[in-house]
């Protein structure tokens, strides 16, 4: 039987991106926003995998190991709160690169879906920018932007399926 995911971008969505577009990559957990919907999801029997662009990497910003340290370390502070991040993917080129898989291209989740054996039709794609929307909209996934990050900016232009504060309010 086919796995149920929740794909999760992670600037903005999952960790602060205050600072966007002139963002230094964190770890720094957005935790008031995020906790109760991730242990929500998990208890409803989803996959919680991040898919997320890093194109600080390809412009030298930080290295591909930095940004693999990042996001283990994402992994490791939800663990330790009983919260199990079951994969995740990450984009290193940026848009001058014309690479296939940076969002909102799908295919990090198409990835993501070979890997586990995931249902497309009965997952969601939860973000904080219209890409994340787009990429969930291109996957054939249900969308939810979070007005966390830079949710606000696009939530009078999207065509999510649903529009949610913060990860939180995924129970609702």
């Amino acid at each position: 039987m086919k796995k149920r995911a929740i794909f999760i971008d992670k600037d903005g969505t999952l960790v602060d991106n205050s600072s966007y577009p002139e963002i230094i990559p964190t770890d720094k957990l957005l935790e008031n926003d995020i906790l109760e919907g991730l242990k929500y999801i998990k208890e409803r029997g989803y996959l919680a995998i991040i898919v997320s662009n890093q194109p600080w990497i390809a412009k030298n910003k930080v290295t591909f190991e930095k940004i693999t340290s990042i996001f283990n370390s994402i992994v490791s502070q939800l663990k330790q709160k009983n919260i199990l991040i079951d994969d995740y993917i990450f984009c290193p080129h940026q848009t001058s690169d014309n690479c296939d898989c940076k969002k909102p291209k799908p295919k990090m989740i198409f990835e993501m879906v070979q890997k586990h054996d995931i249902d497309l039709i009965n997952s969601y794609m939860i973000g904080d920018m219209d890409f994340d929307i787009e990429t969930g909209k291109s996957a054939g996934t249900k969308t939810i932007l979070v007005l966390t990050g830079n949710g606000k900016e696009y939530q009078k232009n999207t065509n999510a399926d649903y529009i949610i504060e913060n990860l939180n309010e995924i129970k609702k």
